[in-house]
């Protein structure tokens, strides 16, 4: 091949190489329009934690923070029924057998429930900026919630005893072993363990008989159930599901809901007042 021909033949390659490339780009640059496009009208769900940072300030007490998930209410709300009608049975049981005491203190657990029912609840989880910002996969989206905000911090623990249920004033340094020798003996001697549900965590289970007693430092907000005795079905029922349904309760009697800059408050849940 001449010289001549040497450079029509890669001139004529050149040309085709560009007339590809011009084709590639022609197929490609609308389909990166749409994906641009597809990108801008999906926005990222609103999560919790963009609730959060919308705040004017945030909680002074995180364990105080709190939300509920729609798909929790009414699972929370059918567990709050069971609890009744299986305390209801319970204090039944006991007016059979003569102790007078413990009936009465099943129904006082049971229109104790009654009124959280109406309440609004938590998902026994973290809600607080900084574990949310820490942990996106449980950072939750607005859409899945019922209601979110936070709580100030009460004055009181909740103790459900042989007695009923009653509040005992909060102070530095409370534990579980004093807060209950505080009590008549009556109200709490006959158990063994008892179920300590604080505003921030799962239940615990604690020794508080002689034999296997244990003790741990009380918050307030805390809840205290006394392990009902006996070994009927539902005195085992209640002792497995009571603390759980607790958990979910707010741990104060003031809590606030917080909404979005320039959005309606959410609607689907109500915050205890």
């Amino acid at each position: 091949m001449t010289p001549r021909h040497h450079v029509h033949a890669h001139a004529h390659a050149r040309r085709r190489h560009i007339t590809c490339l011009a084709a590639l780009l022609a197929l490609c640059f609308p389909l990166q329009i749409l994906a641009d496009a597809q990108t801008h009208t999906s926005p990222h769900p609103a999560t919790l934690s963009e609730l959060w940072l919308e705040q004017p300030t945030q909680p002074a007490a995180v364990a105080y923070a709190y939300y509920w998930l729609e798909a929790h209410r009414e699972p929370h709300r059918q567990q709050g029924l069971r609890l009744i009608e299986e305390l209801a049975t319970l204090s039944n049981w006991h007016a059979l057998a003569g102790r007078k005491s413990l009936a009465r203190s099943a129904l006082e657990w049971q229109q104790t429930i009654i009124g959280l029912q109406d309440k609004a609840g938590r998902t026994p989880a973290r809600a607080d900026l900084a574990s949310l910002l820490a942990s996106p996969r449980h950072d939750p989206t607005l859409a899945s919630l019922a209601d979110a905000g936070y709580c100030t911090v009460p004055d009181w623990v909740e103790v459900w005893h042989f007695d009923g249920v009653s509040r005992q004033r909060w102070k530095p340094g409370l534990g579980l072993r004093g807060l209950l020798r505080s009590l008549p003996s009556g109200q709490w001697s006959m158990a063994d363990e008892a179920w300590v549900i604080a505003p921030l965590g799962a239940p615990r289970r604690i020794g508080v008989a002689a034999w296997n007693a244990g003790n741990s430092a009380l918050v307030p907000g805390t809840r205290i159930v006394l392990a009902l005795p006996g070994s009927t079905q539902e005195a085992d029922w209640v002792n497995r599901n009571l603390p759980a349904y607790l958990a979910t309760r707010l741990p104060s009697d003031t809590c606030q809901s917080i909404t979005l800059a320039g959005r309606e408050p959410m609607a689907k849940g109500e915050a205890a007042r």
